[in-house]
């Protein structure tokens, strides 16, 4: 098989797109990394696809939408970080980025910005789906026109997508358990708090997590509490159900670090804790002992990874694969310090 860009990006650990700006002298790159590609991509026998390559070059029109479901979110802040980085590796290419904001788990005005998006001549659709019979159908209707459409870091299941960029959330609720029960030495009371289960993702991991505590576990899992996307309306109910569980010393939480971490400082106790994601605070708790562990799911790699397949794909009609999986890794106070 020919060499592509991707073959000459792994290998010299750069992106795609510095792999191009480098071999066509275009765009700021650094002279050493610059000279290094070069050389691969002489080694590795490269030729460009020039009927790829001219068709993104005439048309420089292509725009991406990027369709939330929720507003203000620690994690979903470093999800657009990184499409943000691959934005602008692409607009030299005249590809072009517009983020669609909606309302918590609004699937109405979900449904809306993928239909504002569509007048507005979008080529391609990243959304974050949110479960309801209104986004199934609308998504089911776009595959039938064979319009792309990746999901991220969610899904919907028998629902087809071009591709869907999450973490194994079963088994990102089984590490989570696992860990807790680990720090507890298998003895105590747990109480995990998660995200809404609107999305099948954290319906997942929700099941992972009561699947490793209800078969291997020797701590107990007193109950799975569902907050919402509200600062808040989120700290009054963690906080008043840590104040009922008094017996509860682990938990394990998804969702806005100072939440938490609030409503564990409140509580006359020690809590030993264990988040997904690493946020400025969840860094600081981890750091400061606060917390025991963190599980990272890559939200900045998940954002650069839905702009730059569909760059691919409009580069040169190569689809990606249908489920990109994120790795989970574990951060403990040592990794860090």
């Amino acid at each position: 098989m020919p060499t592509t860009l991707k073959d000459i990006a792994a290998a010299a650990g750069v992106s795609i797109g510095t792999v191009d700006r480098a071999l066509k002298n275009r765009g700021r790159v650094n002279p050493q990394v610059a000279e290094k590609i070069k050389q691969l991509a002489k080694e590795m026998d490269y030729h460009p696809n020039q009927i790829a390559s001219g068709l993104v070059t005439r048309t420089r029109h292509y725009k991406i939408a990027v369709i939330l479901h929720i507003t203000q979110n620690e994690f979903f802040e470093e999800i657009l970080k990184g499409i943000q980085i691959a934005e602008k590796e692409i607009k030299d290419y005249g590809m072009s980025v517009e983020i669609y904001p909606c309302d918590d788990f609004n699937d109405k005005m979900q449904l809306r910005n993928i239909e504002n998006a569509i007048e507005e001549k979008a080529n391609a659709i990243v959304i974050v789906p949110i479960n309801s019979p209104l986004i199934r159908k609308k998504i089911q209707d776009l595959s039938k026109q064979n319009f792309p459409v990746v999901f991220l870091t969610n899904y919907l299941d028998e629902i087809p997508a071009m591709a869907s960029i999450h973490c194994d959330y079963f088994r990102s609720g089984r590490i989570g358990a696992m860990l807790l029960n680990l720090i507890s030495g298998g003895i105590g009371h747990a109480i995990a708090f998660f995200p809404s289960t609107v999305m099948l993702g954290n319906q997942s991991r929700k099941k992972g997590c009561e699947d490793y505590f209800s078969k291997e576990s020797g701590i107990t899992l007193e109950r799975v509490i569902e907050l919402p996307n509200d600062p808040e309306r989120a700290k009054r109910i963690m906080t008043k159900e840590l104040e009922a569980a008094s017996d509860v010393n682990y938990i394990l939480f998804c969702g806005d670090a100072d939440t938490a971490l609030t409503s564990m400082n409140r509580i006359n106790r020690q809590i030993h804790a264990v988040f997904y994601d690493l946020s400025a605070a969840a860094y600081n708790a981890l750091r400061n002992g606060q917390i025991c562990a963190v599980i990272e799911q890559s939200p900045e790699n998940q954002g650069y990874t839905s702009i730059n397949i569909l760059f691919q794909y409009f580069l040169s009609k190569k689809l990606p694969p249908k489920e990109i999986l994120m790795d989970s890794h574990i951060i403990f106070k040592e990794s860090i310090d």
